[in-house]
């Protein structure tokens, strides 16, 4: 009985493992073992630090793995290490050649030993990957213009209904109340410049 309830841990194990796009480590992929200059073409493995959960570890080797396909797309255009970053997202959907591997390792404490999780990634770097990620780049660079655009258009038109209104209230009071509606006014503009700067940045 015993061993029937091991089994049966060990197999919903595996099944929940598969379900999250994570290899167990009882099934280590050969390209985990391969050294740099033994990889296809056009791959790199992306090794995390070891954490104490497995999703942990998961997360740090996609951020790794983000950051050198950040570097790879780099090659074409400099510039968009500066301006962008490759969701951590993008990688696990679109550029990897096998599931994210993680492993159970015995970490030394000093004094003791802990398991810990490492997690590797098979990052895919071929020209089409590259395409790939450009084309993402200019999505976002894209909605930013769109961004931007929008929110000079809105902060001229506050910018002219600011002005028309003090224009009328100040002619409605004969000009006593000037100093108070300058200040108004400005305020509305520094307000909605710093806002429209936020909302941008």
């Amino acid at each position: 009985m015993n061993a029937i309830c091991i089994t049966l841990a060990f197999v919903l194990a595996q099944a929940s493992a598969r379900a999250e796009g994570i290899e167990s480590d009882s099934a280590r992929p050969a390209w985990v073992e391969m050294s740099k200059d033994k990889l296809p073409l056009h791959t790199d493995v992306i090794k995390s630090m070891p954490y104490a959960t497995a999703e942990d570890a998961r997360a740090q080797a996609l951020e790794e793995a983000a950051v050198r396909a950040l570097n790879f797309a780099a090659e074409s255009a400099p510039k968009l290490k500066e301006v962008w970053q490759v969701p951590s997202w993008l990688v696990a959907d679109q550029m990897l050649r096998a599931p994210i591997h993680v492993e159970e390792v015995d970490w030394d404490f000093g004094a003791t030993l802990a398991p810990m999780h490492v997690a590797y990634v098979y990052l895919d770097l071929s020209p089409e990957k590259r395409e790939l990620l450009l084309g993402k780049w200019r999505e976002e660079l894209m909605r930013r213009r769109v961004h931007q655009i929008g929110g000079g258009l809105g902060f001229v038109l506050v910018c002219l209904v600011t002005m028309v209104t003090y224009l009328r209230l100040d002619d409605a009071t004969r000009g006593y109340y000037s100093r108070w509606l300058a200040t108004g006014a400005t305020a509305t503009v520094a307000g909605s410049a710093a806002a429209l700067y936020t909302w941008i940045v």
